[in-house]
């Protein structure tokens, strides 16, 4: 790396100090030149002096004498050498000893070695063909860790007296790489007389990553005196040490995240602390956590009920009870660990108390009888033998600490006794028999976009800091260092396609600086590349690692005896195997709900109940820590079903709606400062409209009977509860409010058709289901074209054709049943429309196929369960006959009269 302007200026100001005696300090610095005959050459093109001020940076001489690479990547060192000569200094350079140097380089490591250090690749340099240097292509970090212990393994067996100490592992991505070099490197393997394992000690460390008590105190200090939010509290409150001492299991994890799902949690321990971030509301105190654990606390001990506010203006959270208080008694507890350290922070206090309240806090969180703490309380004890009575505020001692816990613990000694692998620091020449340089792909070479304001980048001055020139010269330092090899890996395969990818730029560039030294190319698949480039399976388990050639001339390349197990394994003939039936237990009792679900998708019997998988899918997103403004669709789904319910089982008055209003505005259940009453016009707009609607239709919501129906087709009882009207004894009524499109009111139709069929099969003399939902278009105060109000309730009448009587629908439910079965012990997917268009013409079925793949919905649907992303049409109906004898009487069965809601089977 270069010498900056700012580091001469500072030498030069200690050299000016005077020491106990009087006199000037003697300041020495030894800077390592890597090429002798390069100095020469640039002294001749100095600078002019500028004193106290370093001159504008020049573009490199692409004409000067030496090798493009070895110039251009030690543009840095060239850079200091002017720089030094622009502010006067001479430095003394120590010659090189002849004998030192070898004439004639016996590997191709040291032939690169000796241009670097002249500066010129000689004519007389020839490919030996040697394992000095190689690089490895792999798909990705896991797999370069595994490719590079065989690698070593090698080294160690080629190199008869190579001790681990000798090995060297650099990477620009070591917290990365780490974690894979660990689970690589602690494998033992079975030699001929004993285990062989490589020792390995990860030398770039923060204090954090080795000991969990310092991990805490980071997450705590973080914590307190911020946002608060659910991340961050979880942080410190399920952490492995809070968890052991308040013996907190996976159970009363689940119970926390509902509640605080339900409660809504967003930021703040209370209203008035708020204020610190911006938001002088301090009566404001919703989604903050004593509100949402009051309403915890409050719904276990109050029964259910409809929700109002009570004590406090605290809302009650409905559904808990009171067995999970011992779930949430240590979130109470942790919270109000929390409460205090936070309470402090907005005052200052002396560095002594500050330690003292944070050890508090630790042991308050894990006990004081653990040894976890002790390198956390060390750092805590440092602190106070050089703190004062003078009082400093807490982001001062927060600041200092995670600066600590957080940095490096300094490079430790390259020397450990066993392989060391550390990050890509200049290694300036140091020794080390076998330098491995791991991960050196993606962006590690690459410049972020700069600032056009930024004045520095604007005007380039000797001495300011190149990533890309650092990275460069920290890689020629692993070059110039390695004494008898030198191993590259990096992601050089696709994992998805198995193709190459182009190498990173510097990389590339030493591609082209080693083919320069006569290193022959290679073709592969039609590209050529470099001799020193090895191409590696995507699995340990392939059977080139355990073939003579497969990887390397002569050698086996893996050492993994448990990955040749597999292999094996893999490369066996397949054994006939007995056929079995896959077949679940015959079910003798079908809910009516299963099977309306299984005529909107056939899918679902065999997701759903024989996998037992459910498909609803929340990715973890991380909760924010900012106050909601808007609801999701689910949210305000769940708000209006609660509130049609509790309107219907009310009084139905506007007092019933003022108090369910206050209550969701004070619990946060709706947005706040307005951005809710959208969502609350909405709800009591719709739920006024549909019971008007009903009882204008004689069909009141009030007036139904809920009638449980049985009935037995082919040894299989079908359960369901009708919804009848007691107004019409005909009609059965749905509500479905979110069935707004056609789409939606799919599942709602098969399950209205379902208890039809049922009530016509049991010899209720039911006609048709009326189902209501919102209509699609309408919003509240919204218009038409003609200026008139939008049409709030639709309603959808489902009935059977004439033709149906009550023995057709118990056949008709039989077949179903049947059907039902199948589609259990086996997936049968229709992908929209295209298994059913597959029954007559397989072309339009697959371009149906596609769309339906391609759609964005796809990636909710049962199919992506059973198929994943990426489906293949012949794979999917491989077995004709298969398909089709299921699919042909299932699109019967399921048909409507088209644009009409009349069952017609065919």
């Amino acid at each position: 790396e270069g010498l900056a302007f700012h580091q001469i200026e500072l030498l030069k100001k200690l050299a000016t100090l005077n020491d106990t005696n009087g006199s000037h300090c003697n300041v020495k610095v030894l800077l390592v030149h890597p090429s002798s005959l390069l100095r020469i050459q640039w002294e001749q093109t100095a600078p002019q002096e500028t004193l106290g001020y370093p001159p504008k940076k020049q573009e490199i001489d692409m004409l000067q004498a030496g090798d493009s690479l070895v110039t251009s990547w030690l543009r840095g060192t060239q850079e200091a050498q002017m720089l030094l000569a622009s502010q006067g200094l001479t430095p003394i350079h120590m010659v090189t000893e002849e004998n030192e140097k070898e004439k004639k380089p016996a590997t191709l490591l040291k032939s690169l070695q000796q241009t670097i250090a002249d500066g010129i690749c000689s004519t007389e340099n020839v490919y030996l063909q040697d394992e000095s240097v190689r690089i490895h292509r792999c798909h990705d970090l896991s797999r370069q860790a595994e490719v590079l212990h065989d690698a070593l393994l090698h080294s160690f067996q080629h190199h008869k007296d190579l001790a681990p100490h000798d090995v060297l592992i650099v990477s620009p991505r070591i917290s990365e790489l780490a974690p894979h070099l660990e689970a690589v490197f602690s494998r033992k393997l079975t030699g001929k007389s004993h285990d062989i394992e490589l020792p390995l000690v990860i030398a770039d460390r923060g204090i954090r990553e080795v000991s969990a008590g310092a991990e805490l105190l980071v997450a705590l200090l973080k914590l307190v005196g911020s946002r608060c939010s659910v991340e961050d509290m979880l942080a410190v409150a399920t952490h492995h040490l809070v968890r052991g001492y308040y013996d907190i299991d996976d159970n009363t994890l689940e119970v926390w995240k509902r509640c605080i799902e339900r409660t809504r949690i967003r930021w703040g321990i209370d209203g008035p602390r708020r204020k610190r971030d911006g938001l002088d509301q301090p009566e404001l105190a919703a989604h903050t956590w004593w509100q949402g654990l009051e309403r915890m606390l409050l719904g276990i001990l109050l029964p259910d009920g409809t929700p109002e506010v009570v004590l406090g203006g605290v809302v009650p959270l409905t559904g808990v009870d009171t067995s999970d208080i011992e779930s949430l008694a240590p979130l109470l507890s942790i919270v109000r660990v929390i409460d205090a350290f936070d309470r402090l922070v907005t005052n200052t206090h002396s560095v002594l108390d500050w330690c003292n309240h944070i050890e508090q806090a630790l042991i308050q969180l894990v006990g004081d009888d653990t040894d976890e703490l002790e390198v956390a309380i060390d750092e805590l004890e440092q602190l106070r033998r050089c703190s004062t009575e003078t009082r400093v505020p807490y982001h001062d001692i927060k600041t200092i600490l995670i600066t600590t816990l957080t940095a490096a613990v300094g490079h430790q000694p390259l020397r450990t006794g066993a392989i060391t692998a550390t990050s890509m620091i200049p290694l300036r020449a140091v020794p080390f028999r076998v330098i491995c340089v791991a991960g050196f792909d993606e962006d590690v070479a690459e410049s972020s976009a700069n600032d056009s304001d930024d004045l520095v980048e604007r005007q380039q001055l000797l001495g300011d800091s190149d990533p890309r020139i650092n990275v460069r010269r920290s890689f020629l330092d692993c070059i110039l260092s390695a004494r008898n090899q030198l191993i590259i890996t990096c992601t050089g395969m696709s994992v998805s396609t198995n193709v190459s990818l182009p190498l990173i730029t510097p990389l590339a560039e030493f591609v082209d600086f080693v083919g320069r030294h006569g290193v022959p190319l290679q073709s592969r698949n039609g590209e050529e590349y470099s001799d020193v480039e090895v191409f590696h399976p995507r699995h340990a388990c392939s059977h080139k690692n355990f073939q003579i050639h497969g990887i390397r001339p002569d050698i086996v390349w893996s050492h993994d005896q448990k990955a040749l197990h597999v292999a094996k394994v893999l490369g066996a003939t397949p054994q006939p195997v007995r056929p079995r039936s896959t077949l679940p237990p015959p079910r003798t009792l079908l809910e009516l709900t299963s099977l309306a679900a299984f005529m909107h998708d056939p899918l679902w019997p065999f997701v759903r109940e024989t996998l037992a998988i459910n498909p609803w899918r929340n990715d973890d997103v991380e909760i924010p820590a900012t106050l909601p403004l808007a609801l999701s669709q689910s949210e305000q789904r769940e708000l209006r079903d609660n509130y049609i319910y509790r309107f219907l089982n009310s009084d139905q008055s506007k007092e019933f709606e003022k108090i369910w209003t206050q209550s969701v505005q004070a619990d946060g259940d709706v947005p706040i400062w307005g951005f809710g009453e959208a969502a609350i016009q909405e709800i009591t707009a719709f739920t006024e409209a549909v019971v008007q609607q009903t009882n204008k239709d004689g069909l009141s919501l009030m007036n139904r009977q809920a009638e449980m129906v049985r009935v037995e087709v082919n040894n299989v009882q079908i359960s369901g509860t009708l919804q009848i009207s007691k107004d019409d004894s005909t009609s059965l009524i749905f509500l479905s409010p979110g069935a707004k499109t056609t789409a939606q009111f799919q599942r709602p139709k098969y399950l209205a058709l379902g208890q039809l069929l049922l009530a016509m099969a049991a010899g209720i003399p039911i006609t048709r289901a009326c189902v209501y939902s919102q209509h699609e278009k309408w919003s509240p105060n919204a218009v038409d074209a003609k200026g008139k109000p939008r049409k709030v309730v639709m309603v959808r009448e489902v009935t059977l054709d004439t033709s149906i009587n009550s023995q057709t629908a118990k056949n008709l439910l039989g077949t179903l049943c049947d059907l039902y079965q199948q589609a259990a012990a086996s997936a049968y997917s229709s992908f929209g429309k295209a298994a059913a268009e597959f029954l007559t013409d397989q072309n339009k079925s697959k371009k149906t196929f596609s769309s339906f793949v391609s759609h964005k919905s796809f990636e909710k649907s049962l199919e992506v369960v059973v198929y994943g992303r990426g489906p293949v049409f012949e794979n999917v109906f491989l077995d004709h006959e298969r398909h089709k004898k299921f699919f042909k009487p299932y699109v019967d069965l399921t048909y409507f009269k088209p644009r009409t809601n009349i069952y017609s089977p065919e």
